[in-house]
């Protein structure tokens, strides 16, 4: 066995003086062999009979999660693309486990802090009452656009996607209902999925990570309204970087922790900690290992998003420019919420009114949104083009476009931004291109030729490998 996959000896005694040896062995061996695939389906979109067999295994701590007995390649699938489902690791959908908590009659205005690739962002747009606004954060630019993109597929238009520090967030003091800080940590969890993680980890880690953790909690911290709560994750497995911040939430910060209950499916309140948070290991839980705690800050036993409240922000009205096209707004379910829009060099975005209060308050801290609500359209000249996320999005009036199924050989063309053919008996003009049912993005039908606009940034990159991997393996979906 390579040094790269050997798993770091300190780690395994760290392990050991934590949980007790026989118990530390079981972990380690557990963390060599194959780790479970898992996804969470969208619960909002269209979801295709073949994407949940009647034989799949339900993730027993949330009803929207299944796993998967062998991991296809996902790069292929039309319904991964559409957004019907995310891939999710099992453990992270632990999340659900905090709707028991939310007062579902008003929205709330929550906030993801750390919050790339995008998995708990997505499951937090659909357990979040309706009407809810979520601010999705990630500090490292790269990954903020993978975010973006991820969020887009989803299809909820309530959201805001930014790029920037904790302490810059924390100045919006009193602004969000629930917080969410799946906090950067050492990875122990990622040691079975992610070889790279065991040369990354040093015996200092868990040490170096929870300092930074701390310094995140304490930035934010303002930024969480009297009452609100605090949903704290990690990926690894110490007790420094889990129950020792749940600690410092309640001695330093006076945090309230809050008992979920009994969770059951290996999934334990921790024995490490006089308050109540919970655990899950490989080998006790079907996923890769999580911890969670959830805490008040003062305040009542129950939150509730208040729509009035001034600090929340002021209403604004759209930068809308005066040579707004009028058919775009003809692209868009008004019916369903109303709708504010800004044009701004060339770009189209349509974004529920609930958005606009949290734009302005970003703005006031000079954090400029990545994205949000539904970049609808480009004008290109005398040309309006829809765009990719308009296609993806719960909003998408029924009728604005005319759908095209595309064939078998043309998916994994036109998912590659290559030129695909269409029938040449089908009128000219703009098509809702589709697989399955799901949509996928835009194509511009010139009669003798097809434009493809699927999105550039989105296009697979490796369209040769994706369709040798699926010719080897056998269809899944």
């Amino acid at each position: 066995m390579s040094h790269a996959t050997v798993l770091p000896e300190a780690f395994c005694q760290q392990m050991s003086q934590l949980l007790g040896a026989e118990e530390a062995q079981s972990l380690c061996a557990c963390l060599e062999q194959p780790a479970p695939t898992s996804i969470r389906l969208n619960r909002h979109k269209y979801i295709p009979a073949k994407i949940v067999p009647s034989d799949l295994e339900q993730v027993p701590w949330c009803s929207w999660g299944y796993y998967i007995p062998e991991r296809p390649t996902f790069t292929g699938d039309a319904a991964f693309h559409g957004g019907v489902y995310y891939v999710q690791e099992a453990s992270s959908m632990l999340l659900y486990q905090i709707g028991q908590l939310l007062d579902s009659s008003a929205p709330l205005v929550a906030l993801d802090l750390c919050a790339a690739p995008g998995g708990k962002s997505t499951l937090l747009l659909d357990l979040l009452p309706e009407g809810s606004l979520l601010v999705a954060n990630e500090v490292v630019p790269q990954r903020a656009h993978i975010l973006v993109e991820n969020l887009q597929k989803w299809g909820n238009p309530m959201h805001i996607t930014t790029s920037t520090l904790p302490e810059r967030l924390g100045k919006l003091q009193g602004a969000f209902d629930l917080i969410l800080v799946d906090a950067p940590c050492s990875g122990e969890g990622m040691f079975r999925k992610d070889l790279g993680a065991r040369n990354q980890w040093q015996p200092s880690s868990p040490k170096v990570c929870a300092e930074r953790q701390r310094t995140i909690l304490a930035d934010i911290w303002p930024a969480l309204e009297d009452g609100g709560l605090l949903v704290y994750s990690t990926c690894t497995m110490n007790r420094q970087e889990n129950e020792d911040i749940v600690a410092y939430l309640v001695d330093e910060l006076e945090a309230e922790p809050i008992d979920l209950g009994e969770i059951g499916h290996g999934v334990w309140r921790s024995t490490l900690s006089d308050y109540p948070c919970y655990r899950m290991l490989p080998h006790r839980a079907k996923g890769e290992g999580l911890f969670m705690a959830v805490l008040r800050k003062g305040g009542e036993c129950t939150i509730r998003g208040d729509r009035s409240k001034s600090k929340k922000g002021k209403d604004k009205q759209g930068r809308t420019s005066k040579d707004l096209p009028q058919e775009v707004k003809g692209w868009v379910d008004a019916t369903k919420t109303k709708l504010l829009w800004e044009a701004d060099q060339g770009r189209i975005v349509a974004y529920p009114e609930a958005l606009a209060p949290m734009l302005e308050l970003l703005r006031e801290v000079k954090v400029s949104p990545m994205s949000y609500g539904i970049p609808a359209a480009e004008v290109k000249g005398k040309s309006v083009l829809p765009l990719a996320p308009l296609a993806l999005s719960n909003l998408l009036a029924g009728h604005a476009f005319e759908r095209v199924e595309l064939p078998d050989d043309q998916l994994i063309p036109y998912l590659s931004r290559e030129a695909i053919t269409l029938p040449s008996s089908l009128s000219t003009g703009i098509k809702l291109i589709c697989y399955g049912g799901i949509p996928l993005g835009f194509a511009k039908h010139l009669g003798n030729r097809t434009n493809n606009l699927y999105p550039t940034h989105w296009r697979i990159r490796h369209r040769e490998q994706v369709e040798r991997l699926q010719a080897e393996q056998e269809e899944y979906w």
